[in-house]
């Protein structure tokens, strides 16, 4: 059998009945009427429509779609992705305006430019998958695992992004009640931000955080003052103009408010990707998942904590 065959059997099987949500042979024959003339290339034809090409397709479609929910880290940053070994992002401290006298020369603006220089580093997971797990397994083994891979490696990414983003906040304040997390403590870390010129758009907390949050009086009558219910679905959407983005790779006791579009920047290389190996001398087969990203802090002012919530 190929690590093929192995590792994808039966994502192959799905294939059979559908690929986001639309059959396999509907596609397929789309894609022929669509490019006539060029799909009379055997390799490209091969390329495109092999039944291996699907399954990998396949296979990052499932990684992604358990790493996504949990790319919090994204939220909170630029996100850069281009082809390079290295970019230098421009951080500009910009002069002030001037009142101009009319006929009078409009004073020049000189900004102060420094830079950071971003180098990816490369990340990755691979889950073991044995010829024994494909054929014994109940349930579907080889799915789980890739989701699993692609849960990692979204947890990995949040939880640097999130760590450095603690550790650089240039704003602090401690929360009202120890051990709580109240409406007036994010208000005040807002207005921090707010005193030093940014304006944050997310909210990044624990789960333990989300529910002093839901208990706050002031939270609770939202529906009272016509905000959006929040009971329904255990969630907080938009808090105070704040996205609230809930994660456990948020430190306990800690909340992070972030001005998104000038906190820092994330640098993606290569995305998360997927590619099949095998191990013949262990009987072993399965996915590499991997991917090449850095990240760094541009404005720390743009970035607030509250502490011992």
């Amino acid at each position: 059998m190929s690590k093929t065959d192995l590792a994808v059997k039966r994502l192959e099987e799905k294939l059979n009945v559908s690929f986001s949500g639309r059959p396999i042979g509907v596609m397929q024959s789309e894609l022929r009427r669509k490019m006539g003339e060029v799909l009379k290339d055997n390799r490209l034809h091969e390329i495109l429509l092999s039944d291996a090409s699907q399954a990998t397709a396949k296979v990052l479609d499932t990684v992604w779609e358990a790493a996504k929910p949990r790319l919090i880290g994204r939220e909170l940053a630029v996100v850069i992705a281009q082809d390079a070994p290295l970019i230098k992002v421009p951080r500009a401290k910009l002069s002030k305006a001037f009142e101009v006298a009319e006929g009078a020369e409009i004073p020049v603006g000189t900004e102060d430019y420094d830079s950071v220089t971003l180098t990816p580093k490369k990340y990755g997971v691979r889950p073991l998958i044995s010829r024994e797990m494909v054929e014994d397994a109940e349930w579907d083994v080889i799915e789980y695992q890739l989701a699993e891979a692609g849960r990692a490696m979204a947890d990995l990414e949040t939880e640097h992004i999130v760590s450095q983003m603690t550790s650089d906040a240039g704003n602090s304040v401690a929360a009202g009640t120890s051990g709580t997390l109240a409406y007036n403590d994010v208000v005040n870390i807002v207005k921090e931000c707010l005193i030093d010129g940014y304006i944050p758009d997310a909210l990044a907390i624990h789960p333990s955080e989300l529910a002093d949050l839901l208990k706050d009086t002031a939270i609770q009558k939202a529906m009272e003052w016509g905000g959006e219910a929040v009971a329904p679905s255990g969630q907080i959407a938009r808090l105070l103009g704040l996205q609230v983005l809930v994660s456990t790779k948020v430190t306990s006791g800690t909340a992070l408010v972030v001005d998104s579009k000038h906190a820092g920047v994330l640098f993606i290389r290569r995305d998360i990707t997927a590619e099949d190996y095998e191990d013949p001398v262990k009987d072993l087969a399965g996915v590499a998942v991997t991917a090449r990203w850095a990240y760094t802090t541009l404005r720390t002012d743009a970035i607030g904590k509250v502490t011992g919530c």
